[in-house]
């Protein structure tokens, strides 16, 4: 019996060792073929455009072709549940906004694990949001809305991309924190919101830089604030809701790059490092700042770390305010 043992841990450890110079061989190899970027959301829109300027610098960097893979749909869930079940391989990636946190946390039945089924590989940028409004709202300032919301309890209405999306939830955490009480209008996307906001039919949303910009330029929409802790340098004289009405106050929008939970180490550093002189290119980062983001970088658990805030930041909120999805 003990030689019977003795044969089998011997099978056991020539397998293992005849499969790790192949393991190795893989990781120097890759990569070997095409690789896949999920995008949660279609073409066209910012996350698209982001994805697909930052995907053809890191194509150069990797010498292989990086196909973009729009799977729009369920809010961005229909992607971040294929990225979650596919092959810790390398050969799976996936560009993502900060909704990979707020759908999963507003969620009561997740199909995926934001801190779990993910590995997170950088932070690409960091965009706040611009408080705009309805032109003919008589009101010229942050300090001046919040003054006329609490004059008028559930008179003025807010848009959002939808129930439950990042936008949503920026503005109720700032209407907890100021005390007022608004309408939520829900849309099928940050578009028809704004139209009806020039329209009219609503008097304020949180909108994206390039979203709202060209309406701010036009005089269509009026800017009152940004979402940032500081002012920017491409907009100094726009006041932050921090300084000016919700002490401490931060949201917006953030693009990341991640790959299935368990990749191997050495493909985590090979991507990293690939992705870190992507996010140096000059052109690249001069496209990012003109649409109003910050490039960021950094290291994986520095990724990870804003992952774990940030949905307990949300999930919290969700949970004091009873917000639910559609």
């Amino acid at each position: 019996m003990q030689n019977i043992y003795k044969y089998l841990f011997l099978l056991i450890f020539l397998f293992s060792m005849a499969f790790a110079p192949a393991h190795a061989q893989s990781a120097a190899d890759y990569p070997a073929r095409p690789i896949r970027v999920l995008v949660p959301y279609p073409p066209g829109g910012g996350t698209d455009i982001i994805a697909r300027a930052v995907t053809l610098k890191l194509s150069a960097h990797l010498k292989q072709q990086l196909v973009i893979d729009n799977r729009g749909g369920g809010g961005g869930n229909v992607a971040h549940e294929l990225a979650a079940r596919a092959a810790p391989d390398g050969y799976t990636l996936m560009v993502a906004i900060s909704a990979l946190l707020t759908n999963a946390a507003i969620n009561p039945r997740p199909t995926y694990d934001p801190l779990r089924d993910f590995t997170p590989l950088m932070l690409i940028a960091r965009s706040p949001y611009r408080v705009v409004a309805f032109p003919g709202l008589p009101a010229k300032s942050m300090q001046e809305f919040v003054a006329l919301a609490k004059a008028k309890p559930g008179a003025m209405s807010y848009g959002s991309a939808g129930a439950g999306s990042a936008i949503h939830l920026a503005v109720e955490l700032f209407r907890m924190q100021t005390g007022i009480s608004m309408v939520h209008v829900p849309y099928k996307g940050t578009g028809p919101a704004i139209t009806d906001l020039i329209a009219g039919q609503i008097q304020i949303m949180f909108a994206g830089t390039s979203s709202a910009a060209p309406h701010v330029k036009s005089g269509r929409v009026r800017a009152l604030g940004i979402t940032s802790l500081k002012r920017r340098a491409d907009s100094p004289d726009l006041p932050t809701l921090a300084e000016t009405v919700a002490p401490g106050y931060e949201a917006g929008e953030w693009f990341a790059v991640f790959a299935p939970a368990g990749l191997p180490k050495p493909l985590i550093e090979r991507l990293h490092g690939d992705l870190a002189k992507t996010i140096n290119d000059a052109e690249l980062r001069e496209r990012l700042a003109a649409g109003g983001m910050d490039v960021i970088g950094g290291a994986p658990a520095e990724l990870a770390a804003l992952v774990k805030r940030d949905y307990a930041k949300w999930s919290r909120l969700i949970k004091e305010t009873g917000l639910k999805a559609d």
